[in-house]
């Protein structure tokens, strides 16, 4: 089961590491020292605890008893069937979002796909991996189902990883945007089966190219 901690200064921690590692500015096998993250954050070893607790259940680090906390490595089999799990479940939430999604969550998709382009002038491909972190994050909490975005975060998070370390030069940024932009408008309609359809082909791409990089 999944540990939630109510305490939201973990939270924070948990969403900043969360994001180090994702973004690979932690790298697989590095060494996480509760003492050095006490420090950074300036805070006790509770919240520090808390949020590698989180981390260690989302497969994200490793806790070795008596030797330390590590970044876990990228096990290509595993993002295989995360990806597997990840096609259909993106189905599931473009379906439910597109009957659930509010007018402020269909906003912030507005905003976000119209600053895309400038956001990206200026950040290149780290700022469309954060722009895609993040429309999928509002997506899943359009679907109003707290147990489906909880799985849908996880296994983005540890997807995002593998495009991260494969696939940081190669991902065409407009062919990206135009399918986001899609998504963004089927979900506007109300369109349930466009969602799906297309949330799922947008995951079929990124195997696609994954596959083309590694294989």
């Amino acid at each position: 089961m999944i540990h939630i901690s109510k305490n939201p200064l973990s939270g924070k921690i948990f969403n900043a590491l969360r994001d180090k590692i994702v973004f690979m500015e932690y790298p697989p096998g590095m060494s996480l020292s509760d003492k050095e993250l006490c420090k950074m954050f300036g805070v006790s070893s509770t919240p520090i605890k808390e949020a590698i607790r989180k981390l260690e259940e989302m497969k994200l680090v490793t806790v070795i008893p008596r030797y330390g906390t590590y970044v876990t490595t990228l096990d290509i089999n595993e993002i295989r069937c995360a990806f597997e799990v990840k096609i259909k479940l993106e189905g599931l939430a473009g379906s439910v979002a597109a009957r659930r999604i509010t007018a402020d969550k269909l906003e912030e998709l507005r905003s976000l796909v119209e600053r895309a382009d400038e956001l990206i002038k200026k950040g290149g491909q780290r700022k469309l991996i954060e722009i895609d972190t993040k429309f999928h994050e509002i997506l899943y909490r359009s679907t109003q189902n707290p147990i489906l975005q909880e799985i849908l975060e996880n296994i983005h998070c540890r997807c995002a990883r593998l495009w991260n370390s494969a696939l940081t030069d190669s991902v065409p940024i407009t062919k990206v945007l135009e399918q986001l932009k899609g998504i963004y408008e089927s979900l506007k309609k109300r369109d349930s089966s466009a969602a799906s359809a297309l949330l799922e082909n947008h995951v079929l791409y990124f195997i696609d190219l994954i596959k083309s990089q590694l294989l």
